[in-house]
């Protein structure tokens, strides 16, 4: 019993430590002329086991849908988490993805109910509303717990990193090319604050218009 109180104060002590001696990034993503790009994601990874697996220490991943919107318009989550899909209008919704990463349907459902879909592989979802064609987000499902979005700014920051070298990825719904023309590997030591820039290319943007109410 002694032993295992033991092994448990040890293991706590050495998160304790990793997080005080963890990396911070800071992050900007520009277009080609010069611009911030806002959705941006910046993701890290390694082969630390730290940063793999789901974001369980995060805030629970949800999608709402507010004044006929999805928000946010990109979320990043780690491979294995479950998104709730709240419908906070006064209006019904019908959310769904023919996307090959996940292809699901939430059938028509009103604010009494909250929904949720488990995302199990990696890769890129586009939503849609079956009423509102104008309802267009996507989420971003990462093989890591270490990534973050940039705002309209075009920054972002990602704390506790522990010390290694990443591969990082920037991924953008628009991103013109393949995601690995813009990896960038890079070293991090503890209690380092790293800048790490990107210059994007992106596509031109889509319009989307309503279909009605219900």
């Amino acid at each position: 019993m002694i032993k295992i109180i033991w092994k448990s104060l040890l293991s706590m002590a050495f998160i304790m430590v990793s997080v005080a001696n963890a990396a911070t990034l800071s992050g900007t993503v520009k277009d080609k002329n010069g611009k911030d790009v806002e959705f941006a994601v910046i993701t890290l990874i390694g082969e630390n086991v730290a940063i793999s697996g789901d974001n369980t220490h995060m805030p629970s991943p949800v999608m709402s849908q507010k004044n006929i919107k999805f928000t946010p318009f990109v979320l990043p989550v780690s491979k294995g988490s479950t998104v709730s899909f709240p419908n906070r209008d006064n209006i019904r919704h019908h959310v769904y993805s023919f996307s090959k990463v996940k292809r699901f349907e939430l059938e028509l459902y009103n604010g009494d109910e909250e929904k949720s879909v488990h995302f199990d592989k990696e890769g890129v979802v586009a939503l849609g509303c079956n009423i509102h064609d104008s309802m267009l987000a996507y989420i971003y499902i990462v093989p890591s717990n270490k990534f973050s979005t940039t705002g309209k700014n075009g920054s972002l920051v990602i704390n506790d990193i522990p010390a290694g070298t990443y591969k990082a990825q920037v991924w953008h719904p628009r991103l013109k090319g393949n995601i690995e023309n813009y990896e960038k590997e890079i070293t991090l030591s503890d209690d380092q604050s790293f800048q790490l820039d990107f210059e994007i290319d992106l596509k031109r943007e889509r319009k989307r218009r309503n279909r009605g109410t219900y």
